[in-house]
């Protein structure tokens, strides 16, 4: 019976920190330019699990850029009992050279008061090697937990920059534990033999 409930338990468990299929929760082909106004950043909804985001910046005619060419910038929340654990770089596509890397910034704030190095709490220079870059706009391995949060991408070169990111949204593992613990005690007590 105790192995019963282990299992059950860590199954569950496991369940709820595990990002799900995910979905595309924006590709500007479809939905548009993401804004190019810091101030302004436009809202994405993150759900739990795996959030992808295609998009592109650098030369391609709209603006946001301190040099005039095209940023992105957009906000997404953390909600109560949900953590951020990484943002993948799935493509970084150029045309026509290589910059090497592009820039990317975030702020836990709602919006970008300027576009200096004062006005974000983190940065990254990322490319299609990256992987997760989540780690390098924290200075180290960690999570952002809840609150919002505004990030901006860049190239200041004279390129397109195709790119596709992966927000990973999970709950947070003290409320998993709990809920998976509940079921687990639950279905123990159940089973328990009545005695007269």
């Amino acid at each position: 019976m105790k192995l019963i409930t282990l299992l059950v338990t860590s199954n569950t468990f496991f369940l709820m920190i595990t990002p799900g299929l995910g979905a595309v929760i924006y590709n500007e082909s479809i939905n548009g330019d993401l804004s190019g106004l810091f101030g302004s950043p436009t809202t994405l909804n993150l759900t739990t699990g795996a959030n992808t985001i295609i998009a592109q910046m650098g030369s391609n005619g709209n603006t946001g850029a301190t040099n005039g060419s095209d940023a992105d910038y957009f906000t997404v929340t953390v909600g109560s009992g949900e953590s951020l654990v990484s943002i993948t770089v799935d493509s970084y596509l150029f045309s026509p050279n290589n910059p090497g890397v592009s820039f990317a910034g975030y702020v836990a704030a709602p919006v970008f008061a300027g576009q200096t190095a004062q006005n974000i709490n983190g940065s990254v220079l990322f490319n299609a090697s990256s992987g997760n870059i989540l780690d390098d706009f924290t200075g180290g391995p960690a999570t952002l937990g809840p609150g919002t949060y505004s990030f901006w991408f860049q190239e200041t070169s004279a390129n397109l920059i195709s790119y596709q990111l992966t927000y990973n949204l999970v709950p947070e593992p003290s409320s998993a534990l709990i809920g998976a613990c509940s079921i687990g005690l639950c279905l123990a007590s159940r089973r328990r033999p009545q005695t007269l």
